[in-house]
């Protein structure tokens, strides 16, 4: 596999940041963490950058709560601001992947998922 270079740098980028801001916030808006942060976000996204760069990202604060839908369920979501790094992530590493993925893989890919899986016609090369 080749090498790519500057992730990290591009991670932290501020305007891959806002980018990942936004993409957090889609069905976030009235959550009161989400609000909090956009509050004060340009200092938010410095602090995220800064704790990125040097190591010190507090990853790890969750809320856990259940759900029953069908059946009961615990659910672990992470804080808002780990999510914002997750799209900034994702933003940059994406493409990257992508490349490199097999045409049989169809979880967390857009235009992918489960029904596409199932529906996908049979090969005889297996």
């Amino acid at each position: 596999m080749k090498r790519m270079g500057n992730l990290f740098e591009r991670i932290v980028e501020r305007d891959n940041l806002r980018l990942a801001f936004s993409k957090a916030l889609r069905g976030k808006r009235d959550r009161l963490d989400a609000r909090a942060f956009a509050s004060t976000l340009d200092e938010n996204l410095r602090r995220a950058a800064d704790d990125v760069a040097s190591g010190t990202f507090p990853l790890g604060r969750c809320r856990q709560f259940v759900i029953h839908d069908p059946k009961e369920r615990v659910i672990t979501a992470p804080c808002f601001a780990e999510r914002v790094l997750h799209h900034a992530i994702m933003n940059v590493c994406e493409p990257v992947f992508e490349r490199w993925l097999i045409h049989d893989t169809y979880a967390c890919r857009i235009g992918r998922g489960r029904v596409a899986a199932v529906v996908r016609p049979k090969t005889s090369e297996h």
